[in-house]
């Protein structure tokens, strides 16, 4: 037991000798191993975290192309049907106009926050 102590506070004395001549190795040295060996498990556990999503996305995506395999409909239940004629944007631009008159508006007062509308009371 005493043998041991000995040994113990001889290594101790050396450390501290050596952490009073260079300061790198008493300060710096633990504070980089400790952020390079926290970068590389943070890696770990975020390339953990990735492969799990990855396996999750590819079941889901599984499921759906089973889904809209076997019905008609598409994976939002919603049926799609295509057009048949190309569409025209001068020929939808017309039709918009015959159904909205944009010449004829009246103008209206928009009241401003807090105040009292005349007409309400």
């Amino acid at each position: 037991m005493n043998a041991m102590r000995q040994h113990f506070e001889v290594n101790n004395r050396a450390y501290k000798r050596l952490g009073r001549r260079s300061p790198f190795v008493h300060y710096g040295l633990p504070l980089i191993s400790l952020t390079v060996l926290g970068y590389l498990g943070l890696a770990h556990l975020q390339q953990g975290r990735k492969d799990v999503e990855a396996v999750r996305d590819e079941r889901e995506w599984e499921i759906i192309q089973a889904t809209s395999a076997l019905s008609r409909t598409g994976p939002t239940g919603k049926t799609v049907l295509r057009r048949r004629e190309e569409l025209n944007l001068e020929e939808e631009l017309k039709a918009l106009q015959k159904k909205i008159d944009i010449d004829s508006f009246e103008y209206k007062k928009v009241p401003k926050p807090g105040q009292i509308d005349s007409s309400r009371k």
